[in-house]
């Protein structure tokens, strides 16, 4: 749980379905320790989930940082994180907010990158790994959605600054199928249609 609209959306959304089948949901939180205010926004966030009676623990990335490619080493590092402590306290699922344009985006990344079929596949909604699983329920539903389920719930979230920042290729990519999707008189149809055909290239995989 970043704290962003996606993964805000997703503990709420889970919470409140695996109490109505006696379950528990716990948020993990990460401090990558890349901005001087990461640490009290990790807090902000275990804050939150403690008032939505949601269980949290924060795992910090601790260590050196690289000087570049630091995204793709951020997440690498979150994804041992979240795995570890899985293993370590016995959880099968791990579940993650990516959603409807998160998955257009990596489409449109792989095919720059002249994947084939399984990396135009792109995310798949379950991935099976030795010890869990993970999980990916929302990538039928766009980033607005979610927000918009936050604002009826009278939640905050917090935006993180790297995901306007134009030096890092995704954004690039976001900006510009959000006005492509603009010129189509928007409704992100292009993302969906993208988002599709990821979907179908998946169910060959």
């Amino acid at each position: 749980v970043s704290g962003g609209a996606d993964s805000m959306a997703l503990a709420l959304l889970v919470a409140r379905w695996t109490r109505t089948l006696d379950g528990c949901t716990t948020g993990l939180i990460v401090d990558h320790g890349l901005r001087s205010d990461s640490t009290t926004e990790a807090r902000q966030v275990a804050s939150w989930l403690d008032r939505r009676g949601i269980e949290w623990h924060i795992l910090k990335w601790r260590g050196e940082k690289p000087e570049t490619g630091i995204q793709a080493a951020a997440r690498d590092a979150r994804y041992r994180l979240l795995t570890a402590w899985c293993r370590q306290h016995d959880v099968f699922h791990l579940l993650v907010g990516h959603h409807l344009e998160d998955q257009a985006e990596t489409f449109i990344l792989r095919l720059d990158r002249g994947s084939g079929l399984d990396g135009l596949a792109a995310m798949p909604a379950v991935t099976e790994l030795p010890w869990h699983r993970i999980v990916r329920p929302l990538l039928s539903l766009t980033h607005t959605e979610l927000k918009n389920f936050l604002v009826t719930e009278n939640q905050d979230w917090i935006e993180d600054p790297s995901n306007y920042d134009t030096a890092f290729t995704r954004v690039r990519v976001r900006r510009a199928l959000t006005a492509f999707d603009s010129d189509r008189q928007g409704d992100n149809k292009v993302k969906r249609r993208i988002a599709g055909a990821s979907s179908r290239f998946g169910h060959a995989r």
